[in-house]
């Protein structure tokens, strides 16, 4: 058994991303990215056809790998979260001193598109600097950063 360090699921063995929340069990190989000229990130706002997304925290070196199913909540999670929806837990980003909700955003898969949607946190939301209104869903693309409170983060679309 595989045990999800994200949200403590008991996965089968051989299991690559967690049955119940959908983050990556095991190291995924991510593509070398270029970040300058006509092809840098952000020239997309389609999932590739594993639904992958990639969340890279400012000033950490190990992203956050999801394959992403219908909606995954950000926010600060506690024990008394519900477990069975996808919650990343930012947490251990520093994620409390940043002013993050625990609740802050959703992101939401339709089709090959993914949504941000504020749930009307106390910090706001921000994508590429423009504020994002409570309850308003903005398609995001590859590249995109997000401002979640004072907490930076970079969404990828593995492709």
């Amino acid at each position: 058994m595989l045990l999800c360090p994200h949200c403590g699921h008991e996965n089968r063995a051989g299991t690559i991303y967690c049955e119940r929340c959908g983050v990556a069990l095991v190291p995924i190989p991510l593509s070398t990215r270029k970040f300058e000229g006509d092809d840098a990130v952000g020239s997309t706002d389609q999932l590739g056809t594993d639904g992958v997304l990639i969340l890279q925290i400012e000033n950490d070196e190990t992203p956050i790998v999801v394959q992403m199913r219908r909606e995954v909540i950000l926010g600060r999670v506690t024990e008394t979260e519900d477990a069975e929806r996808t919650y990343i837990n930012l947490l251990p980003y520093g994620a409390d001193e940043a002013g993050v909700s625990r609740r802050h955003a959703r992101l939401l898969r339709d089709g090959q598109a993914v949504y941000l949607l504020d749930l009307n946190s106390t910090n706001g939301t921000h994508i590429n600097g423009e504020p994002l209104p409570p309850g308003v869903e903005k398609r995001l693309r590859d590249g995109d950063e997000l401002t979640l409170g004072r907490l930076k983060l970079y969404i990828y679309f593995k492709p």
